[in-house]
């Protein structure tokens, strides 16, 4: 993996704002931790989120983003009733563009509901679920891909379904439709073997990879590995999942990196710039999903969408801080631009960025 001292954007970029609808999901993946995802948790009503998407604005607006990328995430969005009703009323304002991470097993009637209300949408294909599911995944996505709405696919590379997650990849990749492999695993080496989840099932959620599929992955990714020194899917490195436009600095030389170590602990970092995460099961707000990271290198929520005026506050009285990286690894890789210095840092602002 190419070692970097500075991460820039290239291109100016939206801010993006992932918004967790909530844990319930029609999947019950091993490598998925029940605190990600569940079949009971209560579903939004639609005037509670209207009231997320109001926070949402005024947010973005305190970061001065006229535009913003909306991604839906859970649990699996598209199960809540209230969804599509949702997305509806968000396309009445110009200045939200709606893109959707999912499992790909929605109804097949809803496609048509989506290509009305998406710019884009990610499936994470996921070897484990049953073949009907698996085949109606299939039927969704090649229906997208005839619709010529942005479409990606991420086939999870479970190591117990190796083949069929290799030809399924092959598969899509020979449509034309833009497929990346993704290793599993959440940062915790130690989860490479099975353990007992707090809901009592048993979960595996870091997978060990062979010597041969490790080389399967870095051709794939058309990147340098060394397969002697990694067996886990955290060690992999990671790629940019949003499509954004990244330039690493690799001996002073700024240069398009593909993948890259993502340990970025103690850098100076603007993921508070670039990103929020809504989560509506427990109300809390984040700067980021999977990293938490915030001021004074600390990890956790910004705040509550019960008290969403503490968090402007909060806002404003950090517009002159910068945030400094608390995490050995960083789940967003390259996604925001980010410095080991703040010498690099301050220059990554100091001029405008364009392609």
């Amino acid at each position: 993996m190419i070692k970097t001292t500075a991460i820039k954007l290239v291109k100016s970029e939206p801010m993006m704002v992932t918004w967790d609808l909530g844990r319930r999901c029609n999947y019950d993946c091993t490598y998925c931790e029940s605190t990600r995802h569940n079949n009971y948790s209560k579903h939004r009503t639609f005037d509670e989120l209207k009231g997320t998407l109001d926070f949402i604005k005024k947010y973005s607006a305190l970061y001065g983003h006229d535009k913003v990328n909306v991604n839906f995430t859970g649990g699996e969005p598209t199960v809540n009733p209230d969804f599509w009703k949702l997305t509806e009323h968000i396309n009445k304002h110009n200045n939200f563009n709606l893109s959707l991470t999912t499992n790909g097993a929605w109804a097949v009637k809803r496609t048509k509901a989506i290509v009305r209300d998406f710019k884009g949408i990610t499936v994470s294909y996921h070897a484990e679920a049953d073949t009907l599911l698996r085949d109606r995944v299939i039927e969704n996505i090649l229906a997208l891909h005839d619709s010529r709405i942005w479409l990606q696919v991420n086939v999870m590379l479970h190591t117990d379904h190796w083949d069929h997650c290799v030809a399924i990849y092959e598969k899509l990749k020979s449509y034309g439709i833009k497929t990346n492999a993704r290793p599993i695993g959440d940062g915790i080496v130690e989860r490479a073997a099975w353990f007992v989840d707090s809901d009592g099932t048993m979960r595996r959620t870091s997978h060990s990879y062979s010597l041969e599929q490790q080389q399967w992955f870095f051709d794939q990714m058309k990147s340098k590995g060394d397969p002697q020194q990694i067996r886990e899917g955290t060690q992999l490195g990671r790629a940019c999942c949003g499509g954004r436009c990244m330039e690493g600095k690799v001996d002073n030389v700024w240069q398009p990196v593909n993948l890259i170590d993502t340990n970025f602990k103690d850098w100076y970092c603007s993921v508070n710039k670039y990103f929020l995460h809504i989560d509506n099961e427990t109300e809390l707000v984040y700067h980021h999903q999977t990293c938490q990271a915030k001021f004074e290198k600390k990890r956790g929520s910004i705040g509550s969408l019960t008290d969403t005026e503490s968090i402007y506050r909060y806002v404003e009285q950090n517009k002159n801080n910068t945030i400094i990286c608390p995490n050995q690894r960083c789940g967003c890789g390259m996604c925001v631009p980010k410095a080991q210095t703040k010498e690099d840092y301050d220059l990554l602002f100091s001029r405008s960025v364009s392609c």
